[in-house]
Formats: C-alpha cells, structure tokens, sequence
C-alpha cells in the first residue's frame, strides 16, 4: 500500500506543487490550508508522515505539534517546512516530536529525500515494535479457538472487552487483535479520554475499575457515540468478571452491562498443554531480547512445570523462565535447578536497605492523593538509583518511556539532575 502523506501549507501554490510532486512519486497525498483543516483530516484519515509548514495564521505548525503531541499517543512522523527558518526553530520543532526541517524555496530533491527517510525510519520504529511484541503461544483447542476469534475481529473497529485473571496475558493479547491496525497504546489513567477521540490509534485500557467516574462516563460515550467513525478501537479489560463489576459500586454499571459478551482470557492451568511451547517460545525470547543465555528443558523438567501450581498464571511462568536463565550458562537445565528456583521465587525475597523506600501516608488523602504520593516516592527514588537514565528508569519500572514522561511531568519530578 502506498504510503499516505498529509501537506499542511497556507500558501495554496506549495499545496499545489507538492500534492503534483508527491502523487507523481506514487504517494496518496491530502492537503489542508490551516490548522483547523488539518485535524480535519486527521480525524477521518491517518497519514503516515505530515509536512508542516511553521508560519500559519490562527496556529502556528509548532504549536499544532505540540498539541498533536502532548498526548503521547501521536506516532505519526512531522517534517516541518519553513521559508524563515532558524537552527532556533528547528531544535525546538524537533524538540516537540518533529523528526527533520526542511527549509524553503524547497529543493524538490532534498524533500523527497527527506520524505523516504521519514518514512523509513518511521518503518524501522514499527518494525522494532513487533520484533519487541510477545506473541500468544500455544497449540491447545483454547487457545487456537482464541486466536481465531481474534482474527475474526481484527479487521473491525468495534471495541472489545477482556476478562482474565492478573497475569493471564490479557495486554499481550490486546496486542495480537491490533497486529493489522496500527498497533495500540496503552491508556494513561492522567489523560482526559475526551481529548483522544477520535481515535489515531488502537487503545488499550488495562483495569476499568481504576478509570475515575467521569472517565468511565466518557469512555461510555466514546463506544456509543463520538468515536463511531474512527478506524480504531478501544480494547477495555479487567479482572474481574460481569458479575463482579455489577457489583462494584466504582464501576459504572453501564460499562459493567457491556462485559455480558467480554471475551475470557484463558488462566493457564486451562491449558497447561501449552507449557512446553510456551518455555521454547519465552527462552528465545529472552535470549534475543535481554541477551540471556539459551538454555534447553528437556521432557522431565517440561512435565514437571506442567504440573506445578502457576498460581501467578503466565507471568510467574516468565518470571521464573527469566530467572533460571540468568542463573547458569549450563545448556541442560537440570531438575534439582528448576526445584530452586520455584522454591527461591516463592519464598518472601531478602530485600537490600538500599533498594527499599518507606513513605508515610496521611489517611485524610483521597485514594488518587495517596497513590499520588507513592508513585512519587517510588519514581523519585529509581530515577537517582538509574542516574536520571530514562532508558534504564523504564527498564526498571516496566513502562514505556512515551507514558513515563507524562507521569514524571504530572508527579513534578526532573528527568535530569539538577
């Protein structure tokens, strides 16, 4: 499919001559004049690149990056345009997420130059995603009658609700429905739903009973209503079943009516079948990800964690697959290894003075105050622990370093030392 470029200029001959120059090269190209035009366009079209001319009336293109991407959410490539340009200009244009600069009178050989590699290395991004993205595994009935339900759905924008027990896989399988449709985000409970709709990209919502009202109330009228036109969907699990969020006096009980047809996210003592492809699949993935060493499970030690208890589901199984490859480099895992490694994982863990923070809480805070104040401890303490490293600060708090951004931001917290 031909790549979809959006030309943001408020002189109608640039619009014009690139719109010729481009759809010449095979691109699909849209055109707007203003800011108002361009979200226009980006409301009912996803583009996968957007030249952004600075000097607009009304918005300027810098601030219309900004607003683009102030949500965390935006992927979409910016190449700004200036006939004004200054180094100033360009470093805080690519500051707010824009990836070149590109200057005019346009050299048509420099801009289409810029545009592949725009979009190339936009290519490499998404390709870095999947390469990253854990897969469902497994062969059993279950799980293939799950993966061809996913399939069945893929190519809709209907939202899709999750049940499953913590641990079960619900995000990863989140992940598998959006493959074909541009991926997902995941939901940061500190945005307003209200200013992601429509939708640019597939949503994913981990726990509805952590949405406060008013952001359950708008992702209610988001599914009935004002995100109907939009080529993507919301994905919105939990834990907990219809029954229990009826009775949950936190969830709107319309949400809570919608998880009658929630798609159940199997626990893993459902198919423990799946076990031996699930090791193979979790040792590969590790060695080609955290550079652990491959080490084999022959058939006693597979049949003896087929039979043990995963009381904490698939993420125990990577828990403990990830542990017992940093132990040795020894290819043969032997059993009396795997015995250790189940019983230290199960044990209460000795924890370093250094590694511990101890926060007092004032119980007149509300539960958002309160949580509040220990993610701000919490985070205060691993960025000095990574050096004020995000790359490091993210690999310790499992988030991705888009969303880790906007918490530290709300939180008031320095991602560089002072």
């Amino acid at each position: 499919m031909n790549a979809r470029i959006l030309v943001v200029d408020d002189e109608p001959d640039i619009r014009v001559l690139l719109k010729d120059i481009l759809e010449d090269e095979g691109y699909v190209v849209d055109v707007a004049e203003h800011a108002r035009a361009a979200n226009e366009i980006r409301r009912v079209a996803d583009p996968d690149l957007v030249l952004l001319d600075i000097w607009m009336p009304d918005v300027d293109g810098v601030t219309l990056l900004k607003q683009w991407k102030s949500s965390g959410n935006d992927h979409c490539p910016v190449v700004m345009m200036s006939g004004h340009g200054t180094v100033e200009t360009a470093v805080e244009a690519t500051r707010y997420g824009a990836i070149d600069f590109v200057e005019k009178p346009l050299s048509m050989a420099k801009l289409l130059s810029t545009v592949k590699s725009a979009l190339s290395s936009a290519e490499e991004t998404r390709q870095d995603e999947r390469a990253r993205r854990e897969e469902p595994v497994g062969n059993s009935r279950i799980v293939q009658a799950l993966k061809q339900r996913m399939l069945d759905l893929r190519e809709s924008n209907q939202t899709v609700f999750f049940t499953g027990h913590s641990g079960s896989g619900r995000r990863i399988w989140a992940e598998f429905l959006c493959e074909t449709r541009g991926g997902m985000d995941v939901f940061d409970n500190q945005q307003p739903i209200r200013s992601l709709i429509p939708l640019k990209r597939n949503l994913y919502i981990e726990e509805v009973c952590e949405l406060e009202p008013q952001q359950q109330s708008a992702l209610y009228d988001a599914i009935l209503v004002t995100n109907r036109d939009s080529n993507f969907r919301f994905i919105v699990s939990s834990n907990s079943s219809h029954d229990e969020l009826m009775a949950n006096d936190q969830v709107d009980p319309r949400l809570a009516r919608m998880w009658l047809d929630a798609i159940v996210i199997p626990s893993l003592d459902e198919h423990i079948e799946d076990i031996p492809e699930l090791l193979e699949y979790y040792v590969n993935w590790y060695s080609d990800h955290e550079q652990l060493p491959y080490r084999h499970f022959n058939v006693a030690a597979q049949n003896l964690l087929r039979n043990h208890r995963w009381s904490g589901d698939i993420s125990e199984l990577k828990q403990f697959i990830r542990a017992i490859l940093s132990n040795s480099d020894a290819e043969v895992i032997e059993l009396d290894e795997i015995e250790q490694t189940l019983h230290a994982l199960g044990a209460e863990p000795e924890t370093d003075a250094a590694n511990r923070i101890q926060i007092t809480i004032d119980m007149d805070m509300d539960l958002r105050e309160a949580r509040e104040a220990f993610e701000r401890e919490y985070l205060s303490r691993h960025l000095e622990l990574s050096g004020h490293n995000m790359a490091e600060l993210a690999r310790r708090v499992g988030q991705e370093r888009t969303h880790l951004y906007r918490k530290l931001k709300s939180l008031g917290l320095q991602t560089k030392k002072q």
